[in-house]
């Protein structure tokens, strides 16, 4: 008779589970996104907006090739941030590109 094993609580499967379908990974990603402004503060917030993670990459669109440089500069340390703000290291790298909008 095979021994009986210790049961799981609910949230411990779940965790599991969203590892095993990289889903953590995701919805890390996807908060990054939301924790931007957070992250880099209101000034930077201003004049730059992240709008997609693919693979651990983030991109961020700035207003103007000013900010974008500015921010390619300080990209270690943003992303630094924005990962000890996660509790993970979802973003590998940030790209920054020239992007309007209102």
């Amino acid at each position: 008779m095979a021994a009986a094993r210790k049961p799981e609580s609910v949230g411990t499967i779940l965790q599991r589970l969203l590892k095993s379908l990289e889903l953590d990974r995701k919805i890390d990603e996807n908060r990054a996104l939301a924790l931007w402004p957070e992250a880099v503060g209101p000034a930077l917030a201003a004049k730059t907006r992240a709008v997609s993670v693919l693979r651990g990459r983030l991109t961020v669109e700035a207003r103007g090739p000013v900010w974008a440089n500015e921010c390619r500069m300080m990209s270690p340390q943003i992303r630094e941030k924005l990962n000890k703000k996660l509790g993970a290291d979802a973003i590998k790298s940030i790209s920054f590109r020239v992007g309007e909008w209102k």
